[in-house]
């Protein structure tokens, strides 16, 4: 994800894989050291395919679940945990972020008021995007690379399997760290949204409004409801040297989230005081 920066996590204790796991993790890594993850997925065998822009949930009522049964636009911690069940229920999806580590030409840090969408200059660190499919191999895949062009993969290969690549061979995290199930796993579609509502003191509703989703090749304007405020999250990273995935807190950070009117969230905007930031697009579900 974002910044590939150091960073120190305990590992907690986890299962070990199955023998034909073993052997399929040693075969990738060759195909991987070899020529990187396209041979990899020939070796491990891809039935995924990308989720289409038009794959949604337009045709469809959303799922009904404890907090969305009731919820409206106006009562905004109903209404957020009805968009987090949606991502959490649904068989895929596919999401696409960019992230920055400051603001070009500031002459100080950023304020909890300025908008990332208002900053002019954003210095980008890098961008990816994440997909997921029920019952693909892989389940989960997270693609992201730098503004100086270093890719990092992770991939979750269903039954709690975690692995990544950056260059350097498929690993399997065995077992995997907290940085690790929040980079590659399905739960990285909702950790966002949950953060907003576990930790936002002041989330509120500004309006109805259109928002437009600007990735490349992506592009498209949904109807939705328009919330601010401030919130705790985490950033995702990689430390190179250590070869590991890293998540450091993120204070005080404001955002801007567009979640449109069947429930499903669309865009979230955050930039915190120090000028780190990431821009998150939802481009569909099913």
């Amino acid at each position: 994800m974002p910044h590939i920066t150091p960073d120190e996590h305990p590992s907690p204790s986890g299962g070990k894989p199955g023998w034909p796991l073993r052997v399929l993790v040693v075969l990738a890594c060759l195909a991987v050291v070899a020529s990187g993850w396209g041979v990899a997925r020939l070796a491990i065998g891809d039935t995924q395919r990308p989720v289409e822009a038009d794959d949604g949930p337009e045709s469809r009522p959303p799922r009904s679940g404890p907090g969305s049964r009731d919820a409206v636009p106006e009562d905004a911690e109903a209404y957020l945990s009805t968009s987090v069940e949606l991502v959490e229920s649904a068989s895929a999806f596919h999401m696409t972020f960019v992230a920055y580590d400051g603001v070009a030409g500031s002459e100080g840090p950023v304020t909890a008021s300025d908008s990332l969408r208002e900053t002019s200059e954003p210095e980008e660190a890098g961008r990816g995007e994440a997909v997921y499919r029920a019952g693909a191999a892989p389940e989960f895949d997270h693609a992201f690379t730098t503004a100086d062009d270093r890719s990092v993969y992770r991939y979750d290969m269903g039954g709690g399997r975690l692995m990544m690549t950056s260059g350097q061979g498929l690993k399997l995290l065995d077992p995997p760290e907290a940085a690790d199930r929040y980079l590659c796993s399905r739960d990285f579609g909702s950790a966002k949204l949950r953060e907003v509502l576990d930790t936002s003191p002041d989330l509120a509703l500004t309006g109805p409004e259109e928002v437009k989703l600007e990735w490349p090749g992506l592009s498209a304007t949904h109807s939705a409801y328009h919330y601010t405020g401030t919130f705790t999250t985490m950033l995702g990273g990689f430390d190179p040297g250590a070869g590991r995935n890293t998540l450091t807190v993120v204070e005080e950070a404001s955002f801007d989230l567009w979640i449109d009117e069947r429930g499903y969230p669309r865009r979230l905007d955050y930039l915190a005081p120090n000028g780190v930031g990431e821009s998150y697009e939802y481009h569909s579900f099913s």
